[in-house]
């Protein structure tokens, strides 16, 4: 049990990094007006989903942590949003590769994942008309912009890193208590989930994206392990990886006053992860 919690701090401190280089650049943008512009036009322009599709493939969940963060600060379009959690593979592509039964499927779940993602991202954004903000707020409460900080005191090294790095540290204190629990919840029912997975047959897709919705990395470890093991096909595995952010629903969930918003977020993700599984298990069908 002990060695779950500790995972789960390793876990939930390898995205700390990620997280406070940032918004530490968020918070350099807020005082550069050309660069900012050219982000703000790059998260929300044309090349977004496609940028998003790319970067959510790096084996690592704090980028859809940080997009669900921005999102929530109406930085990024939903179609954004979704194409950075359906391109996340958090620890799914590193077990894949070191083990020799599944390397050979990698370029698969590569392929289908950023395909898919950069694909639903512009389909989503030709439908949300939601109006984005013109510019990004650190502080859940204030915002780096309504610091009210004299000039002086931006200009200082703890001025700069005060905001980033308390905002970090708030991100990384609830990404570990939800990793915990879920890791703890995963250590005592992994094998009752397995056992009941393997006796689904082909409704295995519509189950596996319920697994990929768990706010942990151990879900796509578990969904891994089952491919690897034989005990669910390619199609429900890539079911579950789709549906699968890592921790980033659990940000979301965060917010307050959004549950709606995010109960609806929450189902599209299960639907678009059940919907890949599918496909594919018609599609293996035909081959």
């Amino acid at each position: 049990m002990w060695t779950t919690v500790l995972d789960s701090l390793i876990d939930s401190a390898i995205a700390v990094p990620f997280l406070l280089a940032i918004y530490l650049l968020i918070e350099w943008l807020e005082g550069n007006a050309s660069a900012k512009a050219r982000t703000v036009r790059l998260l929300n322009g044309k090349l977004a989903p496609l940028v998003a599709g790319g970067v959510g493939l790096i084996p690592q969940c704090g980028f859809s942590v940080m997009a669900a963060d921005l999102y929530c600060q109406r930085y990024l379009k939903l179609g954004t949003l979704v194409a950075f959690f359906v391109a996340t593979s958090d620890e799914a592509l590193p077990i894949l590769l070191t083990n020799a039964k599944t390397v050979g499927v990698v370029w698969i779940v590569l392929l289908v994942k950023v395909v898919y993602a950069v694909l639903l991202g512009y389909l989503i954004n030709l439908f949300d008309r939601s109006p984005m903000a013109d510019s990004y707020r650190l502080d859940d409460e204030h915002g780096c912009c309504n610091h009210e900080l004299g000039e002086g005191h931006k200009r200082t090294f703890w001025g700069f890193v005060k905001h980033p790095l308390l905002h970090t540290i708030k991100i990384f204190a609830y990404i570990f208590v939800i990793n915990a629990v879920f890791g703890l919840l995963l250590y005592y029912f992994e094998q009752p989930i397995t056992d009941f997975t393997s006796r689904l047959g082909a409704a295995q897709s519509l189950f596996t994206a319920l697994i990929g919705l768990i706010p942990n990395c151990a879900s796509s470890v578990i969904l891994t392990g089952m491919y690897s093991g034989g005990i669910v096909s390619l199609p429900a595995m890539l079911a579950g990886l789709v549906s699968n952010s890592g921790i980033a629903l659990a940000i979301l969930f965060k917010q307050k006053g959004q549950l709606r918003r995010n109960l609806l977020i929450l189902l599209l993700m299960y639907c678009l992860g059940a919907l890949c599984g599918v496909l594919g298990w018609l599609i293996s069908l035909l081959l």
